[in-house]
């Protein structure tokens, strides 16, 4: 009769045959360059998550940021060459090239050997850890469908969803919001626009532009506009490390509470891309997440009639529209001349422009 010990050495191999079979199927061109990694969904919570990997010795290796997916807060640590996994009351590191991971005790505040079944390894100049062995000791389920042929985690780590796209509202309510500034060249105008026809709206500032533009950005409050935490350099939160994500939030918060004497409650993730960890982070430290219902791409170059179809035929009572006021390039000229003509448009239509914290005040 197999024993207990048994029985889970024999449900984790089969799952790691099963993650292989099904990956070893997946179209793979060639692992000769990073941007030739095969790519291929994982189901994490029921959303499928696409991710690179890399088959070792019939292990499946990840990325170690994708498990920020998960909720898990990861982070590299210098000084021993790790990766830090840290979810709950669960942490432990993994090493380059070694097979053990070091476990931290909570009860007895110490760190104790543990076991892997193979090593993180470093693969293109990427870290690569075994999705099975991180999962399994974060306490999460890992599962293969073969009639799907997918693999799937259960994390048991609920968070609180947090984006918002718009609000339904009773009222025909519409906040502008604009992302990246301020600027010297784009962000007088837009202001002065906003100025003449009495109109607020939510500046989402990156902290590094407000360090570098304070009479701006104490104009736009001055004017009634409010403002938003868009990260200190604007980075893709996906590709960083959970302790840089806290930096690039926090330093916008002091930059801006320096600048205009209070913080912000509001938070828009550059690209708007945003993992499940950083949503928790979110929750943590009091941010809404704020999306947008309509983007108009003005960051492309857009023209300012082809911002105007975007926004007339997209938007409706309680939306958020997205705009910028910098650009790299000087791509923004259509947004400038644009936004009179979607002022006067949505006024004819019977909207009021608010701020995106009163719009949130008022579709609570």
């Amino acid at each position: 009769m197999m024993s207990r010990y048994n029985k889970r050495k024999f449900t984790t191999l089969k799952i790691i045959v099963l993650c292989v079979l099904f990956f070893t199927i997946m179209p793979i061109n060639s692992y000769a360059q990073d941007s030739q990694l095969a790519k291929a969904p994982i189901i994490v919570d029921g959303k499928p998550v696409e991710t690179k990997y890399v088959l070792r010795d019939g292990h499946l290796l990840v990325p170690p940021l994708f498990f920020k997916h998960t909720g898990t807060n990861v982070n590299w640590n210098d000084q021993y060459q790790s990766i830090v996994f840290y979810v709950k009351n669960k942490m432990f590191a993994l090493h380059v090239g070694k097979k053990f991971t070091d476990d931290y005790s909570p009860t007895s505040g110490t760190w104790e050997r543990g076991t892997l079944s193979t090593e993180m390894i470093r693969f293109q100049d990427k870290l690569f850890v075994p999705l099975v062995d991180v999962a399994k000791k974060l306490g999460m389920i890992v599962k293969y469908d073969p009639e799907k042929r997918q693999t799937m985690i259960t994390t048991n780590y609920d968070v609180k969803e947090n984006e918002i796209y718009e609000r339904e509202s009773s009222e025909k309510l519409v906040a502008l919001s604009f992302d990246d500034g301020p600027d010297y060249h784009y962000t007088p105008k837009i202001l002065d626009i906003l100025k003449e026809k009495g109109v607020p709206a939510t500046f989402f500032v990156m902290g590094k532009h407000v360090k570098d533009y304070p009479g701006l950005t104490k104009r736009m409050v001055n004017e009634g506009h409010s403002l938003g935490n868009h990260t200190y350099t604007h980075p893709y939160l996906l590709n960083e490390w959970s302790g840089n994500v806290r930096s690039e939030i926090q330093k916008t918060q002091e930059v801006i509470e320096k600048t205009v004497g209070s913080k912000t409650d509001l938070f828009r993730p550059p690209y708007g891309a945003i993992s499940k960890a950083d949503k928790a982070y979110l929750n943590k430290v009091g941010l809404r997440n704020i999306i947008w219902s309509v983007d108009t791409l003005d960051y492309s170059g857009a023209s300012a009639e082809q911002i105007l179809e975007t926004v007339n035929g997209e938007i409706t009572p309680g939306g958020i529209i997205l705009q910028h006021n910098f650009q790299e390039g000087r791509l923004l000229d259509g947004t400038v001349k644009a936004l009179p003509k979607i002022i006067d448009d949505l006024h004819e239509k019977g909207y009021k422009f608010v701020t995106v914290q009163t719009l949130l005040e008022k579709t609570k």
